[in-house]
C-alpha cells in the first residue's frame, strides 16, 4: 500500500465511529441503502454473513482504487451514502 493510501486511512479513522458488528447489523436492517465495504474475499464470508449492499473489495484494491477511481464499485461514487467497514 502506499504511504499516501495509510495517511488517507488514517485520516478518515480520527473522522469515523467504531461500530460493533451487531449494531452493524441494525442498521443495516434499518436502513438498506447503507453500503458494507467487505475485505474478505466473497468466498471466506459463510452465507449467512452476507447482507445485500455489500461492496467486496480487497485492501489492496481499495489501494489501488484510491490512485485510480475508475476501478471503484460506482455504488462508491455517492459521497451521501453511509458505509459501514469491516
Amino acid at each position: 500500500m502506499t504511504d499516501d493510501f495509510r495517511q488517507r486511512v488514517e485520516a478518515a479513522k480520527g473522522k469515523t465511529t467504531a461500530v460493533s458488528a451487531v449494531n452493524s447489523k441494525k442498521q443495516l436492517d434499518d436502513k438498506p441503502e447503507i453500503l458494507l465495504i467487505e475485505t474478505r474475499l466473497r468466498e471466506n464470508v459463510p452465507l449467512s454473513e452476507q447482507v445485500e449492499n455489500t461492496v467486496f473489495i480487497s485492501v489492496e484494491d481499495l489501494d489501488a482504487a484510491a490512485e485510480d477511481r475508475s476501478k471503484l464499485d460506482p455504488r462508491l461514487s455517492d459521497p451521501n451514502v453511509q458505509i459501514i467497514t469491516t
